[in-house]
């Protein structure tokens, strides 16, 4: 058997038993000096590892602009979600790390307050690059026809290179692209 056939294949028994969600949210972003609401969206799948437990693998963007910069930024996160039912549904929190990265037209400023310019005379801005970790909490809906997820997540990402770190405050609201064969026995 090819490897591509072999990749199918576990594409495909993956996608029968794994849940995944797409959808949009408000969120707020909260750093030294700024504040801002924003809007994200992402793609989060999970996949069961025990009754009721899932490895969630994520990729987002969010999009803010406080005053006239702009942030954006794509965490990449892994993460454990438990649902305390033990049936994937219902109540849950959900641990989660992973890396964010992203660009501002926020300008950089030494220990002094004065900007910082590259040497080719322009601004040098501020980047959202580091290690991420939160926590999420949640309920979803135990109906295979209608698996709505509510929840609320708190994300900081400890930004590298001594730029000023970010913390997230996000409502979420999604619907279940695919919800595998768990919720369909509920």
């Amino acid at each position: 058997m090819t490897s591509l056939k072999k990749l199918f294949l576990f594409a495909l028994l993956a996608c029968f038993s794994a849940r995944l969600q797409a959808q949009i949210e408000v969120a707020h972003l909260l750093t030294k000096g700024m504040s801002s609401t924003g809007f994200g969206t992402f793609i989060h799948g999970a996949f069961p590892v025990g009754k009721g437990d899932d490895i969630s693998i994520e990729a987002g963007l969010y999009y803010f602009t406080p005053s006239d910069t702009h942030v954006a930024f794509i965490p990449l996160l892994l993460g454990y979600r438990h649902s305390f039912d033990k049936s994937g549904a219902g109540f849950y929190v959900e641990p989660f790390g992973g890396y964010s990265f992203g660009p501002t037209n926020i300008q950089q400023l030494d220990a002094a307050g004065n900007g910082i310019y590259n040497s080719d005379g322009t601004a040098k801005n501020v980047r959202l690059d580091g290690a991420t970790a939160g926590l999420g909490f949640g309920y979803i809906i135990p109906s295979p026809k209608a698996p709505i997820n509510f929840g609320l997540r708190y994300e900081h990402i400890f930004v590298t290179g001594g730029e000023p770190t970010q913390s997230l405050l996000a409502l979420r609201i999604s619907w279940s692209l695919l919800t595998g064969k768990r919720l369909q026995g509920l």
